[in-house]
């Protein structure tokens, strides 16, 4: 287990040591560096209480986590932050949702509608470039309660949505009518589909039964990639129900959206996208020359600081006092 209790005093030392690994903008020219310091006019770097306030000096400190940092090189000038990033990937992959250690690409989103369109974009990517899929041979299948970012994503990646009816006092998705809805878009062409399953959605806290989308989707026989939409649930659900296939022991799971500013209380900006190895490199822009490690995320430059949020909130609790 990677997930353990630490002090504050743990804690403060940690993460001030991670500030120092990164580059100080005070004393090194950031010329060519994807960085910016904050205006001291308004950010005052010297106020005596950032001694004591790790999150805070994060924020001051300023590091951009552009990229993604489990999948080799990133900017060096912030490797200190990165790390704790890497360890949160692995937090919540491992310790939360059972996968194995070392297998999962991560990165700390603005939120659950960023890593929901960052694992569609992906398995788009990955249809077209493996199986020379069109795009309008690939849909969005998702429960009629789903959340809009999968109707977002359809509209941004030109893709359709065919969503599954659900039942109006129970919220469930039956394996029956996601059988009748795989078949209708199989007669509009459909061959390859990208599954969102609910780990409770956001108006009715329901979740779905992945079983009903595995077992309908292996009749049917077409190709699919599952994703898991816990934005609501991640940090509630996996600690309440102890059997449940929807993590990653789960074989045809291949990525999960958590969302730390919703039950885990963090400050907005901290979705969390969680995916198997060997899968976000199709989201890679190779454009982004100018970036060590480049840049397969959504979002591009993001803060530092929002990791070092959700690590500190995981570690202070610890996985028995969650």
């Amino acid at each position: 287990m990677t997930w353990t209790k630490k002090s504050h005093q743990e804690i403060k030392e940690i993460v001030f040591s991670a500030l120092d690994k990164n580059v100080n903008y005070s004393t090194k020219g950031v010329l060519g560096i994807p960085a910016s310091y904050l205006d001291d006019k308004v950010f005052n770097q010297d106020d005596a209480f950032l001694d004591n306030a790790p999150y805070i000096s994060s924020l001051i400190k300023n590091p951009n986590h552009i990229g993604c940092h489990t999948r080799g090189s990133s900017e060096s000038f912030f490797s200190g932050t990165q790390q704790i990033e890497r360890d949160l990937i692995e937090m919540c992959a491992v310790d939360i949702l059972k996968g194995k250690p070392m297998e999962f690409d991560g990165y700390v989103a603005s939120g659950g509608t960023e890593a929901n369109i960052q694992a569609i974009w992906i398995y788009r990517n990955y249809f077209v470039r493996e199986h020379n899929a069109q795009l309008n041979e690939i849909t969005i299948l998702c429960s009629a309660d789903s959340h809009y970012s999968m109707d977002k994503a359809g509209n941004l990646l030109v893709l359709d949505v065919h969503k599954v009816p659900v039942d109006l006092d129970t919220r469930e998705v039956a394996e029956v009518d996601v059988l009748e809805t795989i078949k209708t878009a199989k007669q509009q062409g459909k061959k390859y589909f990208i599954v969102i399953s609910n780990m409770m959605t956001t108006m009715f806290g329901s979740v779905d039964s992945v079983q009903s989308y595995t077992n309908a989707l292996a009749k049917e026989e077409v190709e699919y990639k599952l994703h898991i939409d816990g934005a609501y649930g991640g940090f509630y659900y996996p600690f309440t129900e102890g059997d449940t296939s929807l993590n990653f022991r789960n074989e045809h799971i291949t990525s999960v959206t958590l969302d730390a500013h919703k039950m885990a209380q963090a400050p907005y900006g901290t979705g969390i996208f969680l995916i198997r190895k060997g899968f976000i490199q199709y989201a890679n822009t190779q454009e982004a020359s100018y970036v060590e490690g480049e840049d397969c995320t959504l979002i591009g430059s993001r803060s530092g600081a929002n990791a070092v949020a959700i690590w500190m909130i995981l570690t202070k609790n610890g996985p028995f006092g969650w």
